[in-house]
């Protein structure tokens, strides 16, 4: 598997899809935020006595030991809501890929893809990777391993980085999108890793302007995957 950055090119394409889709993206994001703070508030009132329990959180003390009776619940609680969040934001990946045909892409559409069939395969590809990284973090940190543990972390997210967008755009089933983007990853690992890093604090620079613009900055991530991913996919399928 062979391929080449072409950075010109690739930059064009960023800056067309970006002119299609971010201010609806970053609109879709914001509806997203919203529900995650919602899903987590009521999670955290299951798990909490409300309101006893609340009232004492200015209590150190209470919190530490909240925190050490409450660890399974909590990485559980964390770990359902990082799914929820991934799940529905890989639906940028489906308004990116309709703006390609389509003149105008709206929140429905980000909706409707998640709640299709590649949705769906999505959806799966989401859960192997956070119950895998979440588990293995927790017993390698539970081990004294932290730094190993955010290690294989990283490695995962990396390697399965175009698995999502594989299967928005060719429609791939969960083992294939993973093969291909593992298999694209290795191609240019060192390349590959501080590219993306660059996107992530490019698209955290929003932070900076009072939080709220993280909404109009973090459709960088999805708008950057997509269109490297069909930069590579070309020049695989030629």
């Amino acid at each position: 598997m062979n391929y080449e950055i072409e950075q010109l090119k690739l930059s064009e394409q960023i800056i067309a899809v970006a002119k299609k889709v971010a201010v609806t993206s970053g609109l879709y994001i914001l509806l997203t935020f919203i529900i995650l703070f919602f899903v987590y508030f009521i999670g955290i009132l299951f798990l909490f006595d409300f309101p006893q329990d609340i009232s004492k959180l200015e209590n150190t003390a209470f919190v530490e030991e909240i925190l050490a009776s409450k660890s399974i619940e909590l990485l559980l609680l964390n770990g359902i809501v990082g799914i929820i969040a991934h799940y529905l934001l890989s639906g940028v990946y489906g308004m990116i890929h309709q703006s390609a045909t389509q003149p105008y892409v709206g929140l429905g559409t980000a909706y409707q893809s998640v709640f299709s069939t590649s949705g769906l395969k999505a959806l799966n590809v989401i859960i192997a990777v956070q119950v895998s990284t979440t588990v293995l973090s927790y017993f390698l940190e539970q081990a004294g391993f932290g730094l190993v543990a955010l290690g294989i972390t990283v490695l995962l997210q990396l390697l399965t980085y175009f698995s999502v967008v594989a299967i928005y755009v060719h429609g791939l089933g969960v083992g294939k999108s993973i093969s291909l983007s593992i298999a694209i990853i290795n191609q240019k690992p060192g390349f590959l890793f501080l590219f993306i890093m660059i996107t992530y604090f490019l698209s955290l620079i929003g932070i900076l302007f009072f939080g709220i613009g993280i909404i109009l900055t973090l459709p960088l991530n999805y708008i950057v995957a997509y269109c490297l991913y069909q930069h590579i996919s070309e020049q695989l399928t030629d």
